[in-house]
């Protein structure tokens, strides 16, 4: 039977602990790369409610509506697929 010391058992507890964090880590820099392409299609989506504002046609509305809804899509995957690790 292999005895291991005390040091050995803390010091692959805290190499242990340090690759989760690690990984944590890692996962909180692609869940900021993710919230950072939604804030770019919610900008987008605003972009396009204010010229839905605007004198415009029926047919351009319901273009602009469709774009709408294909970016909340987006967004709502892309959440989806980032919030958890």
């Amino acid at each position: 039977m292999i005895k291991l010391k005390r040091v050995d058992i803390m010091s692959y507890e805290k190499e242990k602990y340090f690759q989760q964090l690690q990984e944590k880590l890692e996962w909180v820099k692609y869940r900021l790369k993710m919230l950072d392409i939604i804030e770019r299609k919610l900008y987008e989506m605003k972009e396009i409610a204010e010229n839905a504002s605007n004198d415009i046609g029926i047919n351009e509305r319901i273009e602009l509506n469709k774009k709408v809804k294909y970016l909340e899509s987006q967004v709502n995957a892309l959440d989806e697929e980032s919030r958890y690790e």
